[in-house]
């Protein structure tokens, strides 16, 4: 195998045209819907669009940051139900909100804590860590979800999402803004400082970033916290939204969020991704589950669709990217 130096991923400054595919795919979904429906380009309705996406983009950052480095999370979807009742489940117990959120964050840390030592330590790969956690956290949903039956959540847990901002006349979710300011932020970090670019020289040449002094094995323990950190965070906002325990939240979350990563650029075999196009995507999934129930078609179909679009996503990066790593 080619060994790539890191002189040579710092001169990777052409312009990559299909760094736009989800933008370009994006912005043709989004016309096609304004074009065929009264009911679509409206404040409402863009607004819940939006929205609705600012809960799992939470799940997409740490998901992505460990596709750029060749490794996956699949108990972020688990993840979303346990730690949204996991809290509810303290306040249930008599414990004040703020120390509950606390214990509760620090529940998900450990959490990330056990996958980064394991794939990083005792070297086992991602994909099987992370699926055994999956079915751990959704089986320990189930049982707190038996235990909180009937249970709503405190109005101090339930009032996390509610505030909003006056833009234009018009009331504006905080969280939407929140959104897109982490967006930014990270997307600059990301492509901009040494400690984030570093992520992405462990996903394209482990061996390599390592004889550069790069202490990959510290930077994967830590995005795997961040991972779940990330995923718990929108757990619990989900959890403020719904207001009561429903173990089904997060079933699915995992593969779109793969999906998303895919679609904005990240790669299985690692060295590429972006969180301004894997949030671009996670609105794109959104807006096909829109689309459809504005034109009266199963939502429930949605689901073939994300499966067929991972598919295609997956087989394209297989060709395009496994071909650059030989």
């Amino acid at each position: 195998m080619e060994q790539k130096s890191i002189s040579t991923l710092n001169n990777k400054k052409k312009f990559n045209w299909t760094s736009l595919t989800i933008i370009i795919l994006t912005l043709a979904v989004f016309g096609f819907l304004w074009a065929t429906s009264d009911t679509f380009f409206t404040f409402a309705n863009i607004h819940s669009l939006v929205y609705d996406t600012s809960f799992i983009f939470f799940g997409v950052i740490g998901f992505t940051y460990l596709m750029i480095m060749g490794e996956i999370d699949l108990s972020v979807g688990s993840m979303f139900a346990f730690s949204g009742m996991w809290l509810g489940m303290l306040c249930d117990w008599g414990l004040p909100f703020a120390p509950a959120l606390i214990i509760a964050i620090a529940s998900v840390i450990g959490i990330g804590a056990i996958n980064g030592i394991l794939v990083v330590r005792f070297r086992v790969p991602s994909m099987m860590i992370t699926l055994g956690m999956m079915t751990a956290l959704a089986g320990l949903s189930n049982l707190l979800s038996t235990n909180l039956y009937g249970y709503y959540y405190p109005d101090a847990y339930r009032a996390i999402v509610r505030p909003t901002i006056s833009i234009g006349g018009e009331e504006v979710f905080v969280l939407i803004i929140i959104m897109i300011v982490i967006i930014a932020v990270l997307e600059f970090m990301l492509h901009k400082t040494t400690i984030f670019r570093k992520m992405y020289y462990v996903g394209e040449n482990l061996d390599t970033a390592k004889i550069y002094g790069i202490k990959a094995a510290k930077i994967k323990f830590i995005t795997f916290i961040i991972s779940a950190l990330t995923a718990g965070i929108g757990g619990i906002l989900v959890g403020s939204r719904v207001a009561y325990a429903a173990p089904t939240i997060g079933i699915g979350y995992e593969f779109q969020m793969l999906t998303a990563a895919v679609l904005g650029g990240a790669s299985l075999f690692g060295g590429k991704g972006s969180i301004l196009r894997a949030s671009i995507a996670i609105f794109f999934l959104q807006l096909i589950r829109n689309g459809m129930v504005i034109h009266n078609i199963d939502p429930l179909l949605s689901q073939i669709i994300v499966g067929i679009i991972l598919i295609i996503a997956v087989y394209l990066d297989t060709r395009v990217n496994k071909a650059t790593t030989v």
